[in-house]
């Protein structure tokens, strides 16, 4: 079984860290160990845009640990995201494990973090560029906010914010002059996201299952011809889940309980 998990964000310790299920993600690393062939982390494991590296390997060390233990055990893939893409970029082919996106020619899957189809959060040129994306700076902002005025900043501002997708539609569509659906509004880049847009790519050059994670949503769904599935993410107030594949069936499961939420034949 191959298990695909993404966005922990693990953080420093401090208000700004999102992550507070160190026991649980140890237990469900000892899972793995037992019950998988490889794990594939989707991205964002860690959270270096609001941290230093050091500080993060510090507070949540017994996580580190085990996960790098996993690799005498079985197959462990580290696909990057947009929060852990500096250092991470600089090792990509390394021999280390650590790629832009995971390949299963087997069984046909492709794995990537997906945030390169989001405007606000994707690096211009993913091998060489270090510019932060607009994403980066909102996450400072909301990590300054955090620190100095209330430990739950982020979630006033993420309120203020849930609608954006709809916002930007709208205010972009106005500027161009040309309706959400058309070729021409996505080819000037007026979309959010076009996650699914993205998968369907996949699938027409080719792949049964594509697999990202960045949105936070968790998903699972049949798509044009093929299956698309987000990992969901681990962060405080959401329901932890990860994506499971055998050579059967792919679940989206619960990550405490391993309880499947749903499941497709494949």
């Amino acid at each position: 079984m191959k298990i695909f998990i993404s966005d922990l964000h693990l953080g420093d310790g401090s208000r700004t860290d999102d992550f507070h299920h160190d026991k649980e993600f140890l237990e469900f690393l000892k899972f793995a160990e037992n019950q998988a062939s490889e794990l594939i982390i989707v991205g964002d494991l860690l959270e270096l845009w609001q941290a230093d590296l050091s500080r993060v390997l510090f507070v949540h060390d017994k996580l580190v640990k085990k996960l790098l233990s996993l690799k005498d055990k079985i197959k462990l893939t580290y696909v990057i995201g947009n929060h852990d893409y500096i250092p991470f970029i600089r090792f990509i082919g390394s021999g280390l494990g650590i790629e832009l996106e995971y390949r299963d020619t087997e069984n046909s899957i492709v794995a990537e973090h997906g945030h390169k189809y989001d405007v606000f959060n994707s690096y211009k040129n993913p091998l060489r560029s270090i510019k932060w994306p607009m994403g980066k700076r909102v996450a400072l902002l909301t990590a300054g906010m955090e620190r100095f005025l209330h430990k739950d900043a982020d979630v006033w501002f993420s309120k203020r914010i849930e609608d954006i997708d709809s916002f930007l539609h709208h205010a972009v569509s106005m500027q161009n002059k040309v309706t959400p659906s058309s070729k021409q509004y996505i080819q000037q880049g007026g979309h959010f996201g076009e996650f699914n847009d993205a998968a369907i790519k996949h699938i027409e050059k080719g792949a049964k299952i594509v697999i990202f994670g960045h949105t936070h949503k968790p998903q699972l769904d049949i798509i044009d011809n093929g299956i698309y599935a987000n990992c969901g993410t681990w962060t405080d107030g959401t329901q932890p889940t990860y994506i499971a594949h055998d050579k059967n069936f792919i679940e989206l499961r619960d990550g405490l309980t391993h309880k499947v939420i749903k499941s497709l034949k494949v």
